[in-house]
């Protein structure tokens, strides 16, 4: 019964201890998130010089990317080339401005991070003007030789709902769009 007890007491240490590890493993420093959270004010000001080859500076070299259209670019080379094609034609005076931001890390070297866009100044295919519009984006950064990146990122378009939002009634959301929107 004895050896029963001691068994159990260092299974439970064991466990405990990987526990600990884990939610270790999880902690970041200060510089990390700022780093993190710097990631779309990165994306706005490439965006702004309308400049592909820049913009795929903040993507790692594996980087899979799925537009608000539903595009799915793998790749940093076949980000580059979509976003210079994008940014000189239907998009060359569209301006993108971050709104909110959610950093949560996974790792150390690794965070999901939401954030909030607007959009203004774009192009439909027949070359008229959209109307500004808000979307949100969900990426997935890792620090690669000391230098975070984006491995994984999905756009998407918000469609605003009816308010109220019968399906949203109750539930806060992670980040909140303009009234409106």
């Amino acid at each position: 019964m004895k050896c029963i007890f001691i068994r159990l007491a260092a299974t439970l240490v064991l466990a405990s201890s990987f526990h600990i590890f884990d939610c270790a493993a999880r902690a970041q420093s200060k510089a990390d998130e700022v780093a993190v959270r710097n990631i779309p004010r990165a994306f706005a000001a490439a965006w702004a010089h309308h400049d592909g080859q820049e913009l795929a500076g903040i993507m790692s070299e594996d980087v899979d990317f799925v537009d608000v259209g539903g595009d799915w670019l793998r790749g940093r080379a076949d980000f580059a080339l979509y976003h210079s094609r994008l940014l000189s034609v239907r998009f060359r005076e569209a301006r993108i401005t971050p709104l909110q931001t959610s950093v949560h890390f996974l790792r150390p070297d690794e965070a999901v991070l939401h954030w909030t866009w607007r959009i203004e100044g774009d192009r439909n295919f027949d070359m008229t003007p959209r109307k500004p519009r808000f979307g949100i984006f969900t990426m997935i950064a890792q620090k690669k030789g000391g230098e975070w990146l984006v491995t994984v990122a999905q756009n998407t378009n918000r469609i605003p709902p009816p308010i109220p939002d019968p399906e949203m009634e109750g539930i806060t959301p992670g980040i909140l769009y303009p009234k409106g929107q």
